[in-house]
């Protein structure tokens, strides 16, 4: 099935490259207003099943899952014993199973740790991305010809002829569909969206503000330094998980002195450069994410201390900007 739907989006104009990334020549495409559909080459997709799926995941993650008891989504994350992100995503409850959307190279390490603590619980943990792809809309003039009661409130799910149809939970307005290859080869010609390449939807990810850990950050930032807790992505009122001790202290007792912001340089940044002040070696940030668009320029997101973010900053002595957060954060404890 995964060649069937390799062979459509050929069709369509794709280059598929060796590491599956998906590219159509039309980087330079206005990002702020045409009908966009982006295959999402760049996630994994889990699905969660079993009679026990909701009371082992709720003991696992950060988010309070009481609050998509019927299908819906939500920001999230997993955490280790300090706190520290080892992957945050978007779950969804179909109301059968609950779908995991989070970057790709994380996909082998997350699968077998996640799976170590089932033991005796009625839980299956399975990839299912070659056979359920996951395609990113944007500024979708029409959603009807994907069928009827599509979802128009953030972190609304509908299921429907195959698919799934999810209003992204972070308010910037997109979707998200996931389902069979042929519901997907069947529906998405008749939305008349223009395809293009996973880049262009990091790219808004980045200006929605919204954080994707890789293997080459997990472990190093707590979820409040990824603004998850602007983001609807973490509760304070659930009971246990991993971490929660030192991420309720953070919140009650301490101070978050890093915190995600956006970011523009006039040249490309890369996941794991360090930010720093100007003429100084004393580094006061990261890039955790980034992307680029012939016409924009360089853009990404860095965990940067907050007290630093009004100084002239710089990564390899290259200036960047600090653009503002689509989100307002409440306070910097």
């Amino acid at each position: 099935m995964q060649d069937t739907w390799q062979t459509f989006l050929k069709e369509q104009g794709a280059t598929i490259e060796d590491n599956g990334s998906i590219n159509f020549d039309n980087a330079n495409i206005d990002i702020s207003n045409t009908a966009l559909a982006s295959p999402l080459s760049g996630f994994t997709l889990l699905a969660v099943s079993g009679n026990d799926r909701h009371a082992f995941l709720h003991g696992q993650f950060i988010n309070d899952l009481n609050l998509i008891e019927e299908p819906k989504a939500q920001l999230s994350a997993w955490c280790n014993p300090k706190g520290q992100v080892i992957t945050n995503f978007i779950i969804i409850n179909t109301g059968i199973s609950y779908l995991l959307i989070f970057k790709q190279d994380l996909k082998e390490f997350v699968q077998k740790r996640l799976s170590m603590f089932v033991m005796r619980s009625d839980v299956t943990i399975g990839d299912i991305t070659e056979s359920s792809p996951l395609i990113g809309l944007a500024h979708t003039k029409d959603l009807a010809p994907l069928g009827d009661n599509i979802p128009t409130n953030a972190g609304e799910v509908h299921a429907v002829d195959g698919l799934v149809i999810i209003c992204h939970p972070d308010n910037s307005g997109r979707y998200l569909v996931t389902g069979t290859i042929d519901a997907l080869i069947n529906k998405l010609p008749e939305l008349n969206n223009t395809l293009t390449s996973s880049s262009v939807w990091e790219l808004l990810d980045i200006h929605a503000g919204l954080p994707w850990i890789s293997l080459a950050t997990q472990e190093q930032f707590l979820p409040q330094m990824l603004n998850l807790d602007a983001l609807n992505g973490l509760s304070y009122q659930k009971g246990c998980y991993p971490g929660q001790e030192v991420i309720a202290r953070l919140h009650y007792r301490g101070e978050v002195k890093k915190r995600l912001q956006i970011i523009k340089s006039d040249h490309k940044l890369n996941i794991g450069d360090g930010i720093f002040q100007q003429n100084s070696d004393n580094k006061v940030g990261t890039v955790i994410n980034s992307a680029s668009h012939p016409d924009r320029g360089f853009y990404g997101l860095g965990i940067i201390e907050f007290d630093k973010v009004n100084e002239k900053l710089f990564f390899d002595n290259i200036a960047i900007t600090i653009l503002e957060l689509p989100y307002t954060i409440n306070e910097y404890k």
